[in-house]
């Protein structure tokens, strides 16, 4: 383990900007649309026959596919990085809730409490929850 790993900083790939551990999705998104696309582009030059010589197929799937190629190495970073965004997202709100709903159960036991001792004419020195643990409370 070298000392970046140690350090928990995280290896960037440079030529691509993203984080060493997105390469591979990237490369299977990529791969994995192309040879869809591949596979279309096959289908319509030669399965479905609508060319005129079968010797013109492979230049035509060549040159459709090249296009496709460019097209998915722009395209596929998007869809995976539009991805992680998305779940990234989804998670930080669930854990946001998840804090929040513990946040209000503290406070909700606390002033529970408190009315309890006011209910019986006993003096409540409790501290609030935000006061214990360094947080504000919302």
């Amino acid at each position: 383990m070298n000392q970046r790993e140690r350090s928990g900083e995280r290896q960037w790939v440079s030529f691509l900007g993203v984080p060493a551990e997105r390469v591979r999705p990237h490369f299977w998104t990529f791969s994995v649309c192309f040879v869809a696309t591949l596979i279309f582009y096959t289908y319509i030059h030669v399965l479905d026959g609508h060319n005129p010589s079968w010797r013109q197929a492979p230049s035509l799937i060549m040159e459709d596919t090249t296009r496709a190629a460019v097209f998915w190495a722009l395209v596929s970073p998007i869809v995976v990085e539009g991805v992680v965004m998305v779940f990234g997202w989804l998670y930080l709100e669930k854990k946001q809730r998840e804090a929040r709903a513990e946040a209000n159960a503290a406070w909700e036991g606390w002033n529970r409490r408190r009315m309890e001792a006011e209910a019986r004419g006993e003096p409540f020195t409790e501290p609030p929850p935000s006061a214990r643990n360094g947080s504000s409370g919302s």
